[in-house]
């Protein structure tokens, strides 16, 4: 018999133990609240199940029930993801046509009002049932990539300070010295690119890491800004990968601030993001940045400060800089 605490959990499906007791009971004449009591189940659990899994003669037998909860149970998994066959087909034609699976889905109650389908259906019947049909998803994909468990939350970094405690004069770009920090990596390598970029003057850093690991990011920045002046390294704003867990060494080792993106929000950090792009045309993804020699990673640095921006008049920064310096 099964404790009380036992019993008192949500519903679980009956084991062939419990189904032979079943079983016993019915053959030495027991009643159902009975058998149900030595089970620690509610009295509709047992009958449901003796409803459901006799023979056609009306017996109970445990092996053939068990056998026919089990195959029941693994036919459930296999129904169709979209049966209607009228659905079907328009999902189909239109997925042809270029449209993704949201936007079947959106569309097709007004097309035909009263049937619906969820895009998330749509997607299961693609890579489960029709896997031919994945090229013309825009992603192109033939395996579908795990969804995330929503419970389980992202470890933020130590003693961070959020981009909401951000001064605003930071966001208006109107004081030099505050940059954004970003990494390039590569499944072929290792191996990582370290961006920084200065969000008013435009100035972009590059350096090649060993490793994208929060001692190699850290050494990485303050090898490179720790001879600028200090009016030229106030604050770094980072996104939360986990490169970026030692900011505090860079903030004792630099005396800058050391700001962070909310969590998926790399787009608050747009500058650092843009450049990181710009380093994608030179090395593609999937490079091997253990290849990249240093002289051409100077190189690629060069030129990007070097590019006209429109927002200077179309100078470059490291003509607008030296104009600001100047002029200072």
């Amino acid at each position: 018999m099964q404790s009380t605490a036992e019993s008192a959990r949500s519903y679980r499906v009956l084991s062939h133990e419990e189904r032979e007791e079943i079983m016993i009971g019915r053959r030495t004449g027991r009643s159902l609240r009975d058998i149900a009591t030595g089970l620690g189940r509610n009295v509709s659990v047992v009958s449901r199940e003796i409803r459901a899994n006799s023979t056609e003669d009306g017996r109970y037998q445990a092996y053939w029930a068990n056998s026919r909860s089990l195959r029941r149970r693994k036919l459930s998994r296999t129904r169709p993801r979209i049966s209607d066959m009228a659905v079907r087909e328009y999902v189909e034609r239109h997925l042809k046509l270029g449209w993704s699976p949201e936007q079947i889905a959106g569309r097709l109650p007004i097309d035909h009002p009263g049937r619906r389908v969820s895009y998330e259906t749509i997607y299961q019947f693609i890579f489960k049932t029709r896997r031919d049909l994945t090229q013309y998803l825009q992603c192109g994909r033939k395996q579908r990539r795990k969804r995330k468990d929503p419970r389980k939350k992202r470890v933020l970094i130590p003693e961070r300070t959020g981009i909401d405690q951000r001064p605003t004069h930071i966001a208006d770009r109107s004081e030099y010295g505050h940059w954004e920090g970003d990494t390039a990596v590569s499944r072929q390598s290792a191996n990582a690119l370290m961006v920084l970029q200065e969000r008013t003057l435009g100035l972009t850093i590059l350096a090649k890491l060993p490793r994208c690991a929060p001692n190699d990011m850290a050494t990485a920045v303050i090898n490179r800004l720790k001879d600028f002046p200090s009016d030229m390294r106030r604050s770094i704003t980072f996104d939360n990968g986990q490169e970026n867990r030692h900011h505090t060494t860079m903030r004792e080792a630099l005396s800058i601030d050391t700001y962070f993106c909310d969590p998926y929000s790399s787009w608050q950090k747009g500058s650092v993001e843009h450049a990181v792009g710009l380093t994608r045309r030179f090395w593609p993804k999937k490079t091997d940045y253990a290849l990249i020699p240093d002289e051409q990673i100077a190189m690629v640095e060069y030129r990007l400060n070097t590019r006209p921006r429109k927002r200077f008049g179309f100078l470059s920064p490291l003509e607008y800089a030296s104009r600001v310096a100047l002029t200072a």
